[in-house]
């Protein structure tokens, strides 16, 4: 049993959710800087969705990744290859989480919308909900999947955590959010360096398998420093 619990928390992935709790101070803060004020309870019933969501997408990535072959030897958690819980279970785990999130989503911006008359959580909920989908599809599929969609789950949940608070998007929001995205993409390559190989003997569709460490390494340094562009101009603004 603990054993089964220790898995469960792998699958979690604890590294990526404090990641993710970093992006929501960040929108935050952001909305402190310009004067506004926050809504407590909103602001943990957002933080509580998006980890969850968050979690729901990790266990059903770590049966995808299984199922395609791509963890077999090394890589993902490895709490299915060790046998302490099966495909179909973490998968069946990851879609119920993943349905909880939604419906969770779905009501706060129903409140956001009837409450305060701002339905922009529903517009915004909309490629959310996409994401949360079909997230095996389209990270492991099309061109760069990998890359865009890990990193525009942060800036999602950076205008998630912002726009639930009903706080307008300004200039400074909108480079600070472009800022987010681009580390974020900046880092992603160099994070799967340690899987190249055997993301080349599977044929894992990453960057960094792609391009080879030489030339991502290039990469996520020239992404970094352009994201810095955009740090500069969110604070002129």
């Amino acid at each position: 049993m603990n054993q089964k619990i220790i898995g469960l928390i792998k699958l979690a992935r604890p590294q990526f959710l404090i990641a993710y709790l970093i992006v929501c101070i960040g929108g935050l803060v952001v909305g402190v800087r310009q004067g506004f004020e926050i809504d407590t309870y909103v602001a943990v019933y957002s933080i509580i969705v998006i980890l969850i969501s968050a979690i729901g997408v990790h266990y059903r990535d770590e049966a995808g990744d299984w199922a395609a072959g791509y963890d077999i030897e090394y890589g993902g958690m490895g709490v299915i290859r060790e046998g302490t819980l099966s495909e179909n279970t973490v998968r069946l785990l990851g879609r119920i989480i993943s349905f909880i999130t939604i419906i969770m989503g779905i009501v706060q911006a129903l409140f956001l919308s009837l409450s305060k008359n701002d339905p922009i959580l529903l517009l915004i909920g909309i490629p959310i909900f996409i994401m949360i989908v079909l997230v095996n599809y389209l990270t492991e599929e099309i061109p760069f999947g990998h890359e865009i969609i890990t990193a525009g789950s942060y800036l999602a949940v950076f205008y998630w955590i912002y726009l639930a608070q009903s706080w307008n998007v300004t200039t400074y929001v909108f480079f600070f959010s472009i800022f987010v995205y681009l580390i974020v993409f900046a880092l992603v390559p160099y994070q799967d360096i340690g899987d190249v190989k055997v993301d080349t003997k599977t044929g894992k569709k990453t960057l960094t398998r792609k391009l080879g460490l030489d030339r991502v390494g290039l990469l996520s340094i020239f992404v970094g420093l352009i994201s810095l562009v955009f740090l500069y101009l969110a604070i002129l603004n």
